[in-house]
């Protein structure tokens, strides 16, 4: 015969939805050290560079899907955004954690100011160009599509007699341009070797 949940010696999702708690509370009590670290760093993070989001946003802590991406940030909840943190990416240390959730709170941003949040947009751009002096403590020169140009090169099917044009227009990198890649990947694949390198792991339940 099972106890009623009054008399249950464990903590049950009974004693969990009945005990009133704050937002931090919350995600301590579903992912401990991790839960407390996210709601802590949002506030900090959010104070230093993004004051214009709430004060508190929707943080889950999981795998994420395929286990491919640090974070995820989506839009149409009712606080307008949700963040969703890797739990894997803990084990890493704190800079980690902070580097994933500036990336997620700019799309939050974005979000909330009707901006296109994908990573090859111009509000994209933007923002990562503004941002990065606090953020990375220098600028960067970028624009979408800035990493390559069109030139116009020899056309080797070219004949006097013939059809073909003389010339083709090619695309070609730009030297010393920042990659798109790197820019989509913003902040983390603009810190210096050895940045995250000795950070003590935050213990997070993976499931």
């Amino acid at each position: 015969m099972s106890l009623p949940l009054d008399e249950c010696s464990h903590p049950s999702y009974h004693d969990y939805m009945t005990v009133q708690r704050t937002y931090r509370e919350h995600l301590a009590y579903l992912w401990g050290d991790a839960g407390t670290y996210a709601h802590d760093a949002y506030g900090r993070i959010r104070r230093e560079h993004f004051p214009e989001l709430p004060e508190q946003l929707p943080i889950v802590i999981g795998i994420t899907a395929y286990g491919a991406c640090l974070g995820m940030t989506r839009g149409g909840w009712p606080d307008g955004a949700r963040i969703t943190l890797e739990s894997r990416r803990f084990a890493e240390g704190r800079r980690v954690i902070d580097d994933v959730l500036i990336h997620e709170m700019l799309h939050a941003r974005l979000i909330l100011d009707d901006r296109k949040t994908d990573h090859v947009s111009a509000d994209w751009y933007d923002a990562v160009r503004r941002l990065s002096p606090a953020v990375l403590g220098r600028e960067l020169g970028i624009k979408p599509g800035g990493a390559r140009k069109s030139v116009r090169v020899p056309n080797p099917a070219y004949t006097e007699d013939g059809d073909e044009p003389k010339t083709l227009v090619r695309k070609v990198r730009v030297d010393h341009a920042v990659p798109h890649e790197l820019v989509a990947r913003w902040p983390g694949a603009f810190r210096p070797d050895g940045y995250y390198a000795g950070e003590e792991p935050i213990p997070c339940p993976t499931y």
